[in-house]
């Protein structure tokens, strides 16, 4: 019995010890920025971006073409962070998709609480038409109201950027990869 609660004891100690470190791993692959709270995906691009206005207003010069984009996300996919939108004082949007990879899984996701900050995103734009039934399941995960989502009954041209990487304004100054200050 004595011998029990020893073991019992030392596991104990044991179990609350620090883990030992894991060596740190400094290679990324080409272009693929570190796994963190302010980058994803591969390393957007410096220089000058396009306004999500920009791209609405003139669509068709920009789909097809790999493009940098700057602005306020509006809504955030609520069940996956698998998307999230731009838009105009008008109401018109620009919906950031991410992709997936040969496994279906999601290349990235984006904080669910990302909606009022700054992000920028590399990615490719194209028009499409959404269905009724997408607009509605893009509602459903954005949280609308079942008011909100019965009210959608027309299918819509939609303006999707897939997103190749991504970050947050504030990371802009720092390398792809590092915390914030």
């Amino acid at each position: 019995m004595t011998r029990s609660l020893l073991l019992i004891a030392l596991l104990g100690l044991g179990a609350c010890a620090d883990p030992a470190e894991a060596p740190a791993d400094d290679a990324t692959e080409a272009g693929v920025a570190e796994p963190s709270d302010v980058a994803f995906g591969e390393t957007v691009p410096d220089g000058a971006a396009l306004s999500p206005d920009e791209l609405i207003a003139n669509p068709d010069a920009y789909a097809g073409k790999t493009v940098v984009v700057e602005g306020v996300a509006r809504e955030v996919c609520q069940m996956a962070g698998c998307w999230l939108t731009f838009s105009n004082d008008a109401g018109q949007t620009v919906r950031v998709n991410v992709p997936r990879d040969e496994t279906e899984s999601y290349v990235f996701t984006f904080p669910k609480d990302v909606s009022g900050q700054t992000v920028r995103v590399a990615g490719t734009l194209e028009v499409e038409t959404t269905s009724v039934e997408d607009q509605r399941h893009y509602a459903e995960d954005g949280g609308a109201s079942e008011d909100e989502v019965a009210a959608i009954t027309e299918p819509k041209q939609t303006l999707v950027l897939t997103a190749l990487g991504a970050e947050l304004a504030e990371a802009a100054d720092r390398a792809p990869g590092t915390a914030p200050a």
